[in-house]
């Protein structure tokens, strides 16, 4: 049992430090293709 909750808890620990990664990354970039972003979405 102890084993399946250390596989479950690295498993939710991974997803979510990706995640987080990801949101920084977007936070950052974002604002620099804002302009072409609204372009595309007329």
């Amino acid at each position: 049992m102890q084993d399946v909750v250390q596989r479950a808890l690295r498993q939710y620990i991974e997803r979510q430090s990706r995640a987080d990664l990801i949101d920084q990354v977007l936070d950052a970039e974002l604002p620099r293709y804002a302009e072409a972003l609204e372009r595309l979405a007329r």
